[in-house]
């Protein structure tokens, strides 16, 4: 169905996370498939002139270790699989540094020039601080504090760019999947940096210091890590402490430039069941590296068109709830008029974001337009009623759920006898729905990190183009990745141990409906129009100014509210405690 780039992607997500009976069957079955491109590689990286099948076969071995190290696991965990002869690291060098060194540095000087030239004051007195600690060598840590809209992105890649056309190396990570898809060479900071899950006080990330990934770290010249405010500050003392080590050096990160980025308007990390005081505990500006931080501000908004006297005033009132102003003392917000559909109805939110959804659209369609709400059970159930009116016959995929064997005859407790029936109800953050409904060409969204290199993240929007039983084809509509052609399979799926109590697969495609997601979902997202379901109002810090803060436009935006209300007003959480000055 596809290359043999695609196809090692799936090997190694099918014997990572599919549990095969027997993956040295498979290999050896589908080796020249999986290996169809690497004679040609192994001509022109290894120059090897005529590469022998047994030279093929192990350099494909060694790039599916490659890849599965990425995750954590190695070739040597399975007993059965083969593992490759060859020093390939020798021969071709370690693949990690030759991948950041793999950019034209002709090109990355021309991109420089035309995007530096573009830089608005705030980005440009920015773009020289950072450029000259990175040129000096000093290893200064800064925050760039922007609000939505404010062109961060623009500026992370012309800092790539201008460093690129330097032979310097750039690793940009970000919090979540979704704003790692939007940065050159974008991972999330979990998979980039091995981070522990869960993440405690004195974790250190799993990285052995004489790894690629160490030696990769150790001549880094630059970290770039977006949406840093959702991360927890343990995680982020974790990776310091990680560079201390891995750098033989006591300052802060091990003596690396790092730029944090964020808005600490919008969502903080999120604590399951947590307090007031105990999210704002885990926030990174309570950490003790946030007094060595230098804090850079963008305020331009460049997502509105700011020269319209309405967008301006739109962007400022955005700022300003962001503030907790505009909200009384219960935090109550009126909504603008022009927020309002022509009833406050769930079809009438989706005719006004998805005017036509009967007949088929381009890709690009749903890649612009998007619906958010705050809790999951809303999310479906708008998923289920856009899905009805999308054309197309339905195809229903059932997941397999079970309980662990070793559960269930514990003997500790017999109530872990649950009925299938009951497994199939289970619905909770990060897990797919038992009963997945979709249709050809309906976008859907990744929930786990299976191929972040790929652009296969949890957060990942995309087309699903073609199923089988056993495997989906979805086409990218988000990121740097946009326009490509992934595989998801089924996988075996665990909940944590906070959201169900006992240990409990389910075996699914690990993919939802996308026509709603989550106003967390979609941090770090630019859309040209957006619907707000806020008939379950906010709940936490920051959700209801991400949510305002996604459009383009000041008019893009709808909302409904509780059926009986006769005021459009919801709420808007905001802890000021957090705010920068």
């Amino acid at each position: 169905m596809q290359s043999g780039a695609q196809l090692r992607c799936l090997f190694v997500t099918i014997i990572r996370d599919c549990t095969p009976a027997n993956p040295r069957a498979l290999w050896d079955i589908f080796w020249p498939h999986i290996c169809d491109d690497l004679g040609y590689q192994l001509q022109h990286d290894a120059n090897i002139p005529e590469p022998s099948d047994l030279q093929i076969q192990d350099y494909g071995l060694y790039l599916i270790d490659k890849l599965l190290s990425y995750t954590g696991k190695r070739l040597q965990d399975w007993d059965t699989m083969p593992e490759f002869d060859a020093n390939w690291g020798d021969i071709l060098g370690n693949p990690l540094i030759q991948e950041q060194h793999s950019y034209d540095v002709e090109n990355q000087n021309t991109l420089a020039r035309q995007h530096i030239s573009c830089l608005n004051p705030d980005q440009k007195a920015a773009f020289d601080k950072i450029f000259s600690a990175v040129t000096n060598g000093t290893g200064k840590i800064f925050f760039l504090h922007r609000p939505g809209g404010t062109g961060k992105t623009y500026l992370y890649n012309t800092l790539c760019y201008k460093l690129h056309s330097e032979h310097k190396i750039v690793l940009c990570v970000a919090s979540s999947g979704i704003a790692a898809l939007l940065l050159k060479g974008g991972w999330t900071a979990h998979s980039c940096f091995k981070i522990p899950i869960p993440c405690h006080e004195f974790s250190v990330c799993n990285i052995p210091k004489h790894s690629y990934l160490a030696d990769l770290i150790h001549i880094t010249d630059l970290v770039i890590w977006d949406e840093a405010p959702m991360q927890h500050r343990h995680i982020i003392q974790t990776v310091d402490r990680s560079f201390r080590d891995i750098c033989d050096s006591d300052k802060p990160f091990g003596g690396l430039t790092v730029v944090f980025g964020g808005d600490f308007q919008k969502t903080l990390p999120v604590i399951v069941q947590g307090s007031r005081a105990q999210i704002v505990g885990g926030c990174m500006q309570r950490s003790i590296l946030w007094s060595s931080i230098t804090v850079l501000y963008l305020h331009q908004n460049m997502r509105l068109n700011t020269h319209i006297q309405a967008e301006a005033e739109f962007a400022r009132w955005q700022l300003e709830v962001g503030q907790g102003k505009h909200t009384d003392l219960q935090s109550n917000i009126s909504l603008p008029a022009h927020f309002k559909c022509e009833e406050n109805t769930v079809t009438s939110l989706i005719d006004s974001i998805y005017p036509s959804i009967s007949t088929p659209h381009p890709s690009e369609y749903f890649a612009e337009w998007a619906i958010l709400s705050c809790l999951n059970t809303d999310v479906d159930s708008l998923n289920k009623k856009a899905l009805e009116d999308f054309p197309g016959p339905v195809q229903v995929f059932h997941s397999a759920d079970s309980i662990p064997t070793s559960e269930q005859s514990g003997g500790e407790d017999p109530m872990l006898n649950y009925p299938v029936e009951y497994l199939n109800k289970i619905n909770c953050t990060g897990l797919p729905l038992a009963k997945l409904e979709v249709k050809v060409g309906c976008p859907v969204m990744v929930l786990k990190n299976l191929d972040p290199a790929n652009g296969v993240c949890n957060g990942s929007r995309g087309i699903l183009t073609r199923y089988r039983c056993r495997v989906l084809e979805v086409e990218l509509i988000t990121g740097s990745h946009k326009g490509n052609k992934v595989f998801i399979p089924r996988i075996n799926n665990y909940p944590t141990e906070e959201q169900v109590a006992f240990k409990f697969t389910r075996r699914q495609f690990p993919v939802r409906l996308s026509f709603a997601i989550t106003i967390n979902k979609s941090q770090g997202q630019t859309v040209k129009h957006v619907g707000l379901d806020l008939r379950r109002p906010v709940f936490t810090h920051g959700q209801f100014y991400v949510g305002i803060s996604r459009v383009t436009s000041r008019l893009n935006i709808k909302a409904i509210w509780k059926a009986n209300k006769e005021e459009a007003n919801t709420k808007n959480i905001v802890y000021t405690e957090v705010l920068l000055k």
